[in-house]
């Protein structure tokens, strides 16, 4: 056992379930509800990401009671031995619909379940009460629908001025292939009978906390066969949620600040001093060796 899962232990945690900091909410009978962390995997992904995340889980504290369930994309998928015995819940399933398959695939077969955090497996845990800061922002939210790491405000523009012809910004470079998409993803919308409503403004499916109560009345999420499928059906499970009037929700004011993602760092003013002086490093670099 990797030495800051023993300390977990040594703590009182269980592998699958750290220390809760608060009982939490009841059903109506009296019963706490059941809360899981599922993460989503495929067989081409490196173990590296899962081994990552789930030391990172395990050396700070979630402030609410959970079970860890992983599911992967890719039958002949094997979790790392090294974790295998931390989760209480491993599925594996076809290789389809990317993690929202593997997302949608676990709340439909853990009945036993009302609220779910998902994650991608390469994503990292950065403070303690991290599940407990997406219970409160939930459950404090008026009519709250979802909460994730990210609301894309930038997507809060109508459509017809996504489409455009004229840059939305500076690094907007193909404002046309811009408008392609956008139709694109508004004929998906359409094909699913999903209300697009006035703006595409979505939370993105790296990091989401929802209710079972709220999957399914929405009947989960759309899959999509393709990579632009993909983030169609991720604006669609956010315009689904706001057609029936629920609320979209970002964890922090900065996104990404409690669990960060390899593709969206720390948002923080230093993290983003960093990354700038990093940059101008590389820029100066391949000059002098040019």
């Amino acid at each position: 056992m990797n030495g800051r899962w023993a300390t977990a232990v040594a703590r009182g945690a269980s592998a699958a379930c750290m220390t809760p900091r608060h009982a939490g909410p009841t059903r109506a009978g009296g019963d706490r509800l059941r809360n899981a962390v599922v993460i989503s995997t495929w067989t081409g992904n490196p173990p590296d990401y899962l081994l990552q995340l789930c030391d990172s889980i395990a050396e700070h504290p979630a402030g609410a009671d959970y079970d860890l369930v992983l599911c992967a994309n890719g039958v002949d998928y094997l979790p790392p031995a090294r974790v295998a015995s931390l989760f209480k819940h491993v599925l594996v399933r076809e290789n389809t619909g990317f993690n929202l398959g593997a997302w949608d695939h676990a709340w439909r077969s853990l009945p036993q379940y009302d609220r779910f955090l998902f994650l991608q497996d390469d994503c990292v845990v950065l403070e303690d009460g991290w599940l407990g800061a997406f219970i409160r922002c939930f459950e404090t939210t008026p009519r709250c629908g979802l909460v994730g790491e990210t609301l894309q405000r930038n997507s809060g523009r109508p459509w017809e001025r996504l489409c455009d012809p004229k840059p939305i910004d500076r690094k907007d470079r193909d404002p046309l292939g811009r408008a392609e998409f956008v139709s694109f993803v508004r004929r998906m919308l359409a094909s699913w009978g999903i209300p697009e409503g006035e703006t595409p403004l979505h939370v993105t499916t790296v990091v989401q906390f929802t209710s079972r109560k709220i999957l399914e009345e929405v009947d989960g999420y759309n899959l999509g066969a393709t990579k632009p499928e993909a983030i169609a059906a991720e604006i669609g499970f956010s315009r689904k949620l706001a057609a029936r009037g629920y609320e979209l929700a970002q964890v922090r004011r900065r996104r990404h600040c409690v669990i960060a993602h390899r593709q969206w760092p720390k948002n923080t003013f230093w993290a983003r001093l960093r990354r700038s002086i990093a940059k101008r490093v590389s820029r100066k670099s391949a000059v002098a060796g040019a």
